[in-house]
């Protein structure tokens, strides 16, 4: 969980069980490292008072899995190479099993020529909006959803993929409002010299929780401002076409 400083800084800069799944898709996919900071809002425990929290790819890890996560557990986005599909999830970097958090039921896209990575006859970047639907895992309750509008970056195989920070910049980030989300989880001591993309959401998950009586409930939490930045690839498939 991160403190408000934290999220300032972000800002600025920008015995459980678990439900491991496949991805259910023909063509090749990648799994990318996603880091993630966002400011939730649900209803306080006083009438008719917000309250206000601030997190990050773990608490979604958390709340998928219904257990702290391990350090090998982390958020990640797993996409198929013609962006036409795309799941987040929890990526264990131990066995490369994968518990599904949400699936996108639309991924609309438009690509251009990246011209400071210009490649003859490729189309090698895109822009994105996608809407993705929570599944029911543990601690999540179905009806949540989570809508990105982002960028990704395409090989010339025409797979996103991940390339050089240095070779990332786009001039139009400052007027979506997105900036690259620093990862202040366990692997955050990794420094991650690749980037495959940059992304802002919006959304609602619907959370289940037991208070002090053992009593069950399900709380919104809205979602009104979300950073999310592609990082390295976790997977090691090399099944592109």
């Amino acid at each position: 969980m991160m403190n408000a400083r934290k999220w300032v800084a972000v800002s600025a800069a920008i015995g459980a069980s678990t439900i491991v799944t496949t991805f259910a898709l023909t063509n090749p996919v990648r799994v990318f490292r996603t880091v993630v900071a966002m400011l939730t809002v649900q209803q306080g425990s006083d009438p008719l008072q917000f309250d206000y929290h601030l997190r990050d790819g773990e608490d979604l890890v958390a709340l998928a899995l219904g257990a702290t996560p391990t350090s090998n557990q982390v958020f990640a986005m797993e996409i198929d190479c013609g962006s036409s599909q795309a799941d987040l999830v929890v990526f264990d970097k131990s066995n490369s099993n994968i518990t599904t958090i949400a699936t996108s039921d639309s991924f609309t896209t438009v690509k251009q020529q990246a011209v400071h990575r210009l490649v003859a006859g490729t189309t090698n970047e895109e822009r994105f909006v996608a809407h993705f639907d929570v599944v029911a895992a543990n601690n999540l309750a179905p009806g949540g959803f989570l809508t990105v509008a982002g960028r990704l970056h395409l090989g010339t195989n025409g797979c996103p993929t991940a390339v050089l920070i240095s070779l990332d910049p786009d001039p139009k980030d400052s007027a979506f409002g997105d900036k690259d989300v620093t990862d202040l989880e366990p692997d955050g001591s990794i420094k991650d010299t690749y980037r495959a993309g940059q992304a802002h959401f919006i959304g609602m998950l619907n959370v289940i929780s037991t208070n002090s009586t053992e009593s069950v409930s399900t709380n919104a939490w809205l979602v009104p401002l979300g950073h999310m930045t592609f990082r390295r690839q976790l997977d090691q498939f090399d099944d592109a076409p």
